[in-house]
């Protein structure tokens, strides 16, 4: 599905929910009237049954917008995954913190609280999937203070709206390096060995001649902003590829999920583990919400991604 049948999907939804005001409206007007109903269906929608239903789907969508846009944006989660590997020695663990889309705009609530969250994680290596940026106003000293709040190792890739701000400068003020997909880097981690390769938002034709030089003995990361990328993933040494951009849909309905992820594989990679053709992808729902509009999250709270690499035996019979 296309991105523009993603927001023609949001357009029927905002759609129905401009309908039911509307209704909810006219019940309320014609009631207050007193008009005497002029057909059958004109009784049936003047019914207090009717009346019922509209004004509580009203109130409960008033109650839910409010949830959204007050509460949910600053209830920072932590989603856990464990990943088994042979590339670690058995019984080793590596803790990695994936974090994306902080879209920061303010030293706000969650900017406040995201420091003591991530330090009782414990990480070993922290990293970022891109988009740090919210807006255009300078908020850069509020970035390199929020990333300096862990000194573990931290290495990053550029988001499509990393643009909003100077990034490169934003890392390195941090300390954090940004890779650029000319070559890994090797982090060392009590003498384990991870590759992370990184790409900036657009750098897909790139990717796979890249990653099929990788080493088959190291843990092979790929950091890129957009869960599309994943496809030049395939058929590389890459054990592991981190990706948001999708915000998990934001606003996510029951039973359904996303309503629109900005990718054009839409709904394929929203949010979570996968995997596929050998290699693992966890996208995460991000931190920040979508710049220029109000900060808005339902049923999708802002996350935190810890993983576990957890190191196995090479022969799956040895574990029997």
């Amino acid at each position: 599905m296309t991105v523009e049948w993603q927001f023609i999907r949001v357009g029927l939804f905002v759609g129905g929910i401009v309908v039911t005001y509307w209704l909810a409206f006219r019940w309320v007007l014609d009631r207050f009237h007193g008009d005497t109903p002029r057909s059958r269906l004109d009784h049936c929608f003047r019914s207090s049954w009717t009346g019922g239903v509209l004004l509580s789907l009203a109130g409960i969508g008033i109650l839910c917008m409010a949830y959204g846009l007050m509460l949910e944006p600053r209830r920072v989660t932590v989603k856990a995954y464990a990943i088994e590997t042979s590339k670690l020695p058995l019984g080793q663990r590596v803790r990695l913190v994936h974090m994306a889309d902080l879209h920061v705009r303010e030293n706000g609530p969650r900017e406040r609280t995201l420091p003591d969250i991530v330090r009782l994680l414990h990480p070993d290596v922290i990293l970022h999937t891109g988009d740090v940026f919210g807006t255009r106003t300078d908020v850069a000293s509020i970035i390199v203070k929020l990333l300096r709040s862990w000194d573990v190792p931290q290495y990053a890739c550029e988001g499509n709206l990393d643009g909003l701000g100077d990034f490169k400068d934003c890392m390195r003020q941090a300390g954090v390096i940004t890779l650029n997909g000319i070559r890994p880097a090797i982090c060392k981690v009590r003498g384990i060995r991870l590759s992370i390769s990184g790409f900036p938002s657009g750098a897909e034709p790139a990717m796979r001649n890249s990653l099929r030089g990788l080493s088959p003995d190291d843990f092979n990361i790929v950091l890129y902003h957009h869960p599309e990328g994943f496809p030049e993933t395939w058929e590389t040494r890459t054990d592991l590829m981190l990706a948001g951009h999708t915000h998990g849909g934001q606003v996510r309905l029951p039973f359904y999920g996303a309503l629109i992820t900005l990718d054009r594989f839409s709904k394929r990679w929203e949010s979570g583990l996968f995997d596929e053709h050998g290699v693992k992808l966890v996208v995460s729902r991000g931190l920040g919400c979508e710049p220029g509009i109000p900060e808005m999250r339902f049923c999708c709270p802002p996350e935190v991604v810890v993983i576990d690499l957890i190191g196995r035996s090479q022969h799956p019979e040895a574990l029997r």
